[in-house]
């Protein structure tokens, strides 16, 4: 009878498994669909960039925006229903790929823009017939020639779609469609500076980009493409006297506003910060871009009571002419000699990135295929000092650091720069940290390292032993830095374009005593000195700036301590990271 019973025992295990999972009901993953636009919609190749700030358009006779004109009311704005073509809010964006299906068989659409709001408007209305060709992909831009002379009504300009020859480059050009502003801005800091004329593409430093995009005029109107290393770049435009050109701002108030007479950031309004805004942005591999030049509208004070007015300038924004893919193959790495004064060189498996450095140098950027990379630092004989094998992750951007440990043998140590403007302001967990982040394309980032010897806990401060971090920064940034130890949680700390002049200075601390004794042996850095090139400012005659933005890490590199030597005394050097 147990033999019988043991018999049936796996039978009816097996039934009870089937039974079970016929029982199961599958579990919908239900998502939520938070694209404003749902329906599959081709575009064509042809693209308007609304610089006349049209608010409706009419396709062949049909409007394609919802034409509402609210009275304006004190408080919250009014919420404005969406169309099928324009969701948000019904009105004609800055930039609109016009969608395949508005064009007829002889791929040919019949536009009307103009603008609809509750006061009269300067601008007329205008109609235009746009032709879609697939081998020629073309830009319509749409002038604001109610403020500016010498550009018709609508500009038509081919755009690039043709993939960087170099798959770790992008491509960048520009297109200058500037005019002559009719009724310039005056207020008591003076009267509104002109900026027509030829204009070329510059690094942060002022250094000239390409010979292609140098001295291009409005009756040029663009340049060739030019093939430039991905990664993260403040480029400038300048006029040929040197003066630099306000890009147009989108995160703040204030960087839509300036300064007439040098079209710089104010301060208020007798008072400038000398900054030009211009942003700082990854330009991806693969990216097509373009530099805009043309009259957009900023505000500028009209008296001490922060009153505003406003005003065409010409200026530049940046677009974007196609969509480039997640990097998700290459990352960028540097090289730099924190260790003695004989020079020294990199190599990333074998490859050199830097030659001959010198004592508190760092070279230029390479770019590799995320993986495992062993990275080498070798002396003036050939011979290899330091070396670490490390995973390397894309789109992260690295310093190598060769420094000496506390008995003077060389370390290789190596640290990831966060060059994404992206900031934690501490608010609730989301999974995807949405509202607990700030994004900034205009920023003053900071890092601190201690790569020198004789220096066991080091706090750096501003003047006078103040703290160097304040509001949503880190506490510890900066704070008790032991040598080759990198703070990693949240390590930079913030400033702002309105900073007055300033000092970092270098602190022996210990883990209960902050800041500690001030290191007088060790020179301090000026925020003068976190400009990279200062003639940039000053040719045209005009004021120097406190500091100019960028990603920058300071490091203490040197020795501390009776009997060294004058060129290895201790002192603090600074990297900036975007170009």
């Amino acid at each position: 009878m147990n033999q019988i019973k043991y018999k049936f025992l796996p039978l009816f295990c097996l039934t009870a498994m089937l039974i079970f999972q016929a029982c199961k009901k599958d579990k919908v993953n239900f998502e939520a669909d938070n694209r404003v636009l749902t329906e599959n919609r081709a575009n064509s190749t042809a693209r308007v960039i609304n610089l006349a700030l049209f608010n409706q358009v009419i396709a062949n006779g049909d409007s394609l925006t919802s034409f509402i004109t609210p009275t304006p009311t004190a408080g919250t704005p009014i919420k404005l229903p969406g169309t099928a073509y324009f969701p948000i809010n019904g009105y004609l964006t800055k930039t609109w790929y016009i969608p395949q299906n508005l064009f007829n068989a002889q791929e040919i659409v019949k536009l009307d823009f103009m603008t609809r709001s509750y006061q009269s408007t300067l601008g007329n209305d205008i109609n235009i017939e746009i032709k879609n060709d697939d081998n020629n992909p073309t830009d319509y831009f749409l002038m604001p020639t109610f403020g500016m002379e010498g550009q018709p009504d609508v500009v038509a300009v081919k755009r690039g779609v043709s993939a960087p020859s170099k798959p770790d480059h992008f491509k960048i050009r520009i297109v200058n469609l500037s005019g002559k502003i009719k009724n310039p801005a005056f207020n008591s800091s003076g009267s509104q500076e002109d900026l027509t004329g030829s204009v070329s593409l510059a690094y942060a430093d002022g250094t000239l980009v390409n010979s292609q995009t140098n001295n291009i005029s409005s009756s040029k109107q663009t340049s060739e493409y030019i093939e430039v290393p991905y990664g993260t770049y403040q480029f400038k435009v300048l006029m040929q006297d040197g003066r630099q050109m306000p890009a147009l701002g989108t995160e703040l108030n204030q960087y839509t506003l300036l300064d007439p007479p040098t079209s710089t950031i104010p301060k208020d309004i007798m008072n400038s910060t000398a900054l030009t805004y211009a942003p700082i942005q990854t330009y991806q591999p693969g990216g097509i871009y373009t530099i805009l030049i043309a009259p957009q509208r900023f505000n500028y004070l009209i008296n001490e009571n922060s009153e505003t007015a406003d005003t065409y300038q010409n200026s530049f924004q940046i677009l974007n002419d196609n969509t480039a893919a997640v990097n998700n193959t290459y990352f960028r790495v540097q090289a730099a000699n924190a260790w003695n004064t004989g020079a020294v060189s990199f190599k990333v498996d074998g490859k050199t990135i830097a030659t001959d450095l010198g004592f508190g140098a760092s070279g230029a950027y390479s770019n590799f295929i995320q993986g495992t990379h062993t990275v080498e630092a070798l002396d003036g004989s050939g011979k290899v000092i330091a070396s670490g094998s490390q995973v390397l992750r894309p789109a992260q951007n690295y310093t190598a650091w060769l420094y000496p440990d506390a008995a003077g043998a060389a370390k290789l140590i190596l640290v990831a720069n966060d060059l994404s403007g992206a900031t934690y302001t501490g608010g609730p967990a989301q999974e995807d940290a949405t509202y607990a982040r700030n994004q900034y394309r205009y920023f003053f980032f900071k890092r601190f390292l201690n790569l020198s010897t004789g220096n066991p806990y080091l706090t750096f401060t501003l003047d006078n032993g103040q703290s160097i971090a304040s509001g949503d920064d880190n506490p510890n940034a900066g704070v008790n830095l032991q040598p080759g130890m990198p703070l990693f949680e949240r390590p930079y700390v913030r400033s702002n374009y309105e900073e007055s002049s300033y000092e970092v200075m270098a602190y022996r601390s210990k883990p209960n005593v902050v800041p500690g004794v001030w290191a007088s042996d060790i020179a301090v850095l000026k925020s003068s000195d976190f400009i990279a090139n200062k003639d940039l400012y000053l040719r045209p005659g005009r004021a120097l700036p406190v500091h100019e933005p960028g990603i920058y890490t300071v490091s203490l590199i040197g020795q501390s301590g009776t009997g060294t030597a004058a060129n290895m005394k201790a002192k603090m050097i600074m990297i900036k990271h975007n170009k």
